[in-house]
This record gives structure tokens, sequence and C-alpha cells, in this order.
């Protein structure tokens, strides 16, 4: 059932960044998730020799951010993905970096910095993938971890979904994993809210106007307006998004711990 849920990922994020990039890189949600760990980064600056890595890279739009604010060269990039596409697209972006289209890739550093942004939600390996990065950071490096919150709709089943997170059983499972979270919440009310609502009840319409239409200017200004009207959410600590940053302490608990359902 994972071989068969992998591969639909696979062709699904194949699909999207053929034609999706520039949805992806505007999107509102997206925008403000970025803008998340685009603050997390900045607590960061300073700190010598950080090697980052984005766990489900993508095109590398994340990535490129944080080389900006923590003024990395390419050699201490790196990242992975399951899509062929995006690891192409983000080879072109960083010739320099170091990408894997894997899922457990064999890293030859500790790595300081790593993000995790919408990945743990399409796996049911997602505790395989935080044990993963609990074993490559090292001591005192940085999870930047964001995933939704249940429930799951129908419409998140179609982007490849198969499970949705209770904000302190993740928080319990990191700390499972011997992280110490620095910040944890929920966030989105009202209007991401309403927008799953409405999506939920109008999912081929959304679809067919939103998701398949080519970007335009009209479009453009519709997510800009959207995209300002979401920052009331950062004064609401409730919501369909979860945004966690957790840091990795010095012990090794590893498989074997006691985790949570999290279903």
């Amino acid at each position: 059932m994972e071989s068969d849920n992998r591969q639909r990922n696979i062709d699904y994020f194949e699909s999207y960044w053929d034609s999706g990039v520039e949805l992806y890189e505007s999107h509102p949600t997206g925008r403000h998730r970025r803008r998340f760990i685009r603050n997390r980064l900045r607590k960061e600056r300073g700190r010598e020799g950080l090697r980052i890595f984005d766990y489900g890279c993508g095109t590398g739009v994340g990535l490129e951010e944080a080389a900006r604010i923590l003024s990395l060269d390419e050699g201490k990039i790196g990242g992975c993905d399951i899509s062929p596409r995006a690891i192409e697209l983000v080879r072109n972006r960083f010739p320099g970096g170091s990408f894997y289209l894997e899922a457990y890739p064999e890293v030859d550093q500790k790595l300081d910095i790593v993000i995790c942004s919408e990945v743990i939600e399409h796996t049911s390996e997602y505790r395989s993938i935080l044990e993963w990065i609990a074993g490559h950071l090292r001591e005192g490096g940085l999870l930047i971890l964001t995933t939704p919150r249940i429930p799951m709709d129908p419409p998140d089943r179609a982007y490849g979904h198969v499970q949705h997170f209770r904000l302190d059983e993740l928080v319990f499972l990191l700390r499972g994993l011997d992280f110490k979270p620095e910040f944890s919440r929920e966030w989105g009310f009202p209007f991401f809210t309403l927008q799953k609502w409405v999506t939920r009840r109008l999912f081929s319409k959304v679809s067919q106007a939103i998701l398949e239409t080519p970007m335009n200017r009209s479009k453009h200004v519709l997510f800009y307006l959207v995209y300002l009207a979401y920052f009331i959410h950062d004064l609401i600590p409730h919501g369909p998004q979860l945004f966690i940053a957790a840091r990795k302490m010095g012990g090794q608990r590893g498989k074997g711990s006691p985790y949570p359902s999290l279903r």
C-alpha cells in the first residue's frame, strides 16, 4: 500500500512541477509557510559554517530564500525529493548543491538545519522520516516542520495526503526523538479554515478555476490580496496549519521509542 501511495505522489508531483511552479511560488498559504520558515531561519544568523537540508525540497524556492538569509554558498545546501522533475529543477537552481532522488539519502556530514515542509502528511512512513532527520541533525541542530492539522478532507486525499496530525501528539513524537520544541502552534483561522471549507464543497470548480489554469494578472492580484488578509492568522492560535521549530538535543533514543498513534 505504501509503495502504491508513493507512486501516486510521484505521478502527482511530476505533473505538478511540469506546470505548477509559478502557482506554487505565488499561492498565499505557501507564501505564509515560507514566511514562517524565514522567520525561524533569521534566528540562526551569525552561526558559521551552517549546512542546511530541505527534506522534500521541490524546486528549491525555500532553499533559495534560506541561502539568502543565512548567506550560504551552494556547497552548504542540500535536499531530497521523490520527484525526478523536482530534483532536475532544484539542481538547475543550485548546481553546486547536494540533491538526492530518494527518501533516506546518505549524507556525508551532520546537518545544522533541516526544513521539512508539507511532506509527512504524504506518507505513512512519517515516523521514519522524522527518525532520519533526528539521526542526521547534529546536537543543537534545528528542525523546521510544517504540516496540516486534522481533520483530513477529500481534497487532501486528491493531493496525496494519507493522514493529518494533532499538534500535541506531533510534539510528543518529536520529544521521543530527543527534540526540544522551541515553537509550536496552529495557524489559519478564520480565512484559511474558510478556504478549506469552500474547497471541500466545491472542489471541482475550485480546481478548475485555481489549480488547473495558468497564472495571470487577475490571479496574481487575488493571491496577493488573500496573502495580505492571512496575516490576521498570526493573532489567532488556531487553524488547519501546524508550525513547529524544534532543537535536537544530545541524547539518542532513535528507533524503538514508544510513539503515539497520530491518525
